[in-house]
């Protein structure tokens, strides 16, 4: 009885203009982990440059094996030319964050030979429990297609992200995004200002916002997730903009469309992460008693149990329900834009 091997999803080639990187060797669909990795190097992340530092770096590249120091020795260094010690160009040239809770950023063998697009087809993550860096593929990638990942924070116009690429990584960006003729670029930087703008309306005036004027906030978040559908799918701040609509409707005592916010904030927070994302088992926990969210009982103006649900509903009457709207007036329609007065 013969056992094979898995075929491997991945290989490391020369990419035109690139340098290395990773060419899926099969289709991967959507929500595949491509890897799951454990750092061979970590570091603070935005550490200064000081002799403890570098004694750090070169005791743990000299702890490896022979085979992991010539993986990392190989990989690419833009400060070469600077005093800076090759091992920590190679670092800052290289190193991958762990996260927002987790101040620090590591070198993993694979996962930083990936490259960047703006219209990356796979999401990175720091999973802290498995002490892991994963790559999950944000749509299906198609044999033969190059497996990206975005490299800075937030998905700003194509002007900042150029300048920041330029500044931080030392090169200029020519993926799909970057490439639209100017017409279609502008309509996609609006698009992506207004989001961010929308960031600003939904927070503005924390607590209170939401408890004085829900229906407002509401109107914003059903737009940021148009906009974020519209560009394409699973953006990283799909999820988050469903569960700020479920924070809304908690505070307000609507645990019936809660729950449907943070179920669809979860499949999202699952597509990037996995099923065992620190995200999707916190809210996947929170889902089993949403009244034991902090904002649960603020105000009962919105009040409804959380199996209040409607059924037998077409799609466009079951997205009117579910974010309250209303047949617009001349007054919704501009609360609902962000060239609103409150946007400037």
């Amino acid at each position: 009885m013969s056992s094979s091997l898995p075929e491997p999803m991945y290989s490391i080639q020369e990419v035109s203009g690139k340098g290395k990187g990773l060419i899926a060797t099969r289709t991967i669909p959507m929500g595949t982990c491509i890897l799951a990795e454990e750092p061979i190097v970590r570091i603070p992340e935005d550490a200064s440059d000081t002799a403890v530092l570098r004694a750090s770096i070169h005791k743990q590249v000299e702890a490896l094996t022979a085979t992991k120091r010539e993986a990392f020795l190989s990989m690419h260094n833009i400060y070469a030319n600077e005093a800076t010690s090759p091992h920590l160009g190679i670092i800052r040239t290289n190193a991958l964050p762990f996260g927002d809770s987790v101040s620090e950023a590591g070198i993993f063998i694979n996962a930083c030979r990936i490259n960047h697009a703006c219209d990356n087809n796979a999401q990175k993550g720091w999973n802290e429990n498995t002490k892991r860096h994963t790559i999950y593929a944000k749509r299906d990638i198609e044999s033969g297609e190059e497996i990206t990942i975005f490299y800075l924070g937030v998905l700003n116009k194509r002007e900042t992200r150029q300048q920041r690429l330029r500044s931080k990584f030392g090169f200029t960006c020519s993926c799909h995004l970057c490439s639209l003729p100017i017409d279609q670029s502008k309509v996609v930087d609006r698009k992506l200002e207004e989001i961010l703008k929308l960031d600003d309306l939904i927070s503005q005036d924390g607590m209170m916002g939401i408890l004085s004027v829900p229906l407002l906030k509401l109107r914003y978040v059903d737009q940021q997730v148009r906009l974020y559908n519209e560009l394409g799918p699973n953006d990283t701040g799909l999820p988050r903009a469903f569960y700020d609509a479920a924070q809304i409707c908690i505070a307000n005592g609507d645990l019936a469309r809660a729950r449907i916010f943070v179920e669809k904030a979860v499949r999202g927070w699952t597509v990037l992460g996995g099923e065992e994302s620190p995200s999707v088992l916190q809210y996947k926990a929170l889902l089993r008693n949403l009244e034991k969210h902090e904002l649960y009982g603020l105000s009962k103006q919105w009040k409804t149990a959380v199996d209040e649900v409607p059924t037998g509903l077409e799609e466009e009457k079951w997205e009117k329900w579910l974010w309250r709207r209303k047949k617009k007036t001349k007054r919704s329609r501009k609360a609902s834009i962000v060239a609103s007065e409150e946007s400037n």
